[in-house]
């Protein structure tokens, strides 16, 4: 053990200590996907937390696993030790990951109860005996950018990457009182549930908007007064051109003065541009196919990129209706190659339902208000994030100190 040397402030309470002085490794179990299933664990189940679960699907540094969906064991002779059965607050770790972001990422796990659960393939499971750490405090020191880099540096690998038990137990973490990691936990679950809310806001709205889209570019619900018929027409006669990019994906270089548009649902840059215009681009393959971006200016396009422009048509609506049913239409027109594509004749030819100009725009109107509350709500959520990877770098190391007089988690 040694003195915590990272900031010249900190008090003498902090400590650098090894993982392995810390925690204890708990045996896990190699069980393939094919031998688990997926459900909330019951009393007649074993659970099973797999690598690829807490790379993919647990978005939390915690899962409550009264609540949480995880593979369970198939084999019902399955035998296994008391002991090896994981406790509210263990630590578990993915051994294994196909790039650097995603070594040495961890959850702790709660809620467990009389559940039965063990680590599963390609985990560490990891659980302090001695009291060292607070059970809520332990789920963030792996978190810390600061950590996190120095395991991606002492990652070995060729195409999958891992830190092994024998250098993991060896790596030193900055420890403090238990009083101030409680009072370091009272900080960071503020922003956590200030993160939590926004989420469920965005949802929120994200779901208003998708009812808004459902009603309004169907006709179902209508506003008021407007009494039009809506009226049938191909997406080919809403604008005047429809061309596909002329450039490869190799086209695009870092540092361009335009946008270039592949099938990605980013942008990229270029040097020169094609088009100097109000446009929507669509996706005309790959994963991605369908997407639909809008933009207003100067831009360069994939070959397999479509770029429709000069509408006679409120063109921003036509992009709402495009996001609404332009994934129905590819099911029933895609061609499946190589990758999935989609032709020219399946775009001009989608028949689509409009109402008139005017009641194009106040729909428009209603949707982009919409829009520009998630934005906003996202932005937002964009700053707190932020704010809480700046408190998870400075707070787990002891660049910033809290206050002794901060109420703390009982």
């Amino acid at each position: 053990m040694k003195t915590n040397q990272l900031q010249k402030n900190i008090s003498k309470e902090w400590r650098e200590i090894p993982v392995g002085d810390i925690f204890s490794f708990i045996k896990t179990y190699a069980i393939s996907r094919e031998n688990l299933s997926t459900g909330i664990v019951s009393t007649n189940d074993i659970g099973n937390i797999h690598y690829g679960d807490i790379h993919s699907t647990y978005t939390s540094t915690n899962i409550d696993l009264s609540k949480t969906e995880i593979p369970l064991i198939k084999d019902k002779n399955f035998k296994f030790k008391k002991e090896e059965l994981l406790k509210d607050g263990d630590i578990i770790m993915a051994d294994a990951s196909e790039d650097y972001s995603g070594v040495s990422v961890t959850i702790s796990v709660y809620g467990i109860g009389n559940k039965k659960v063990v680590g599963g393939l390609h985990t560490y499971v990891l659980r302090d005996e001695k009291g060292i750490t607070d059970e809520y405090y332990r789920q963030y020191i792996f978190r810390n950018p600061k950590i996190r880099n120095k395991l991606q540096k002492i990652a070995n690998g060729v195409s999958v990457y891992g830190v092994s038990k024998t250098t993991l137990a060896k790596v030193f973490l900055p420890i403090p009182s238990l009083l101030e990691q409680n009072r370091i936990v009272s900080v960071l679950e503020t922003w956590d549930k200030n993160i939590e809310n926004l989420n469920k806001k965005i949802e929120i709205k994200k779901q208003i908007k998708k009812g808004l889209m459902q009603d309004l570019l169907t006709g179902k619900k209508r506003l008021f007064g407007f009494k039009d018929n809506w009226k049938f027409v191909n997406l080919g006669e809403t604008c005047k051109e429809i061309k596909t990019g002329k450039l490869d994906a190799n086209a695009m270089i870092e540092n361009g003065k335009y946008r270039f548009y592949t099938c990605a649902k980013d942008y990229y840059f270029i040097d020169d541009y094609a088009f100097d215009t109000e446009a929507l681009l669509v996706s005309g393959n790959g994963a991605n196919v369908g997407y639909v971006h809008y933009y207003k200016g100067k831009f360069n396009a994939y070959q397999r990129t479509y770029v429709l422009f000069d509408f006679t048509q409120n063109i921003v609506f036509i992009k709402y209706i495009l996001d609404l049913f332009i994934k129905t239409r590819i099911k029933e027109e895609v061609r499946e190659g190589n990758t999935p594509y989609i032709t020219m004749d399946t775009l001009t030819d989608m028949s689509i339902k409009i109402p008139s100009i005017k009641e194009q725009a106040v729909i428009v109107e209603i949707l982009t208000t919409a829009d520009k509350e998630i934005t906003e709500l996202e932005r937002k959520l964009e700053i707190v994030k932020e704010q809480k990877r700046y408190l998870l770098n400075n707070l787990i190391t002891g660049a910033i100190r809290t206050p002794e007089n901060l109420s703390v988690k009982s």
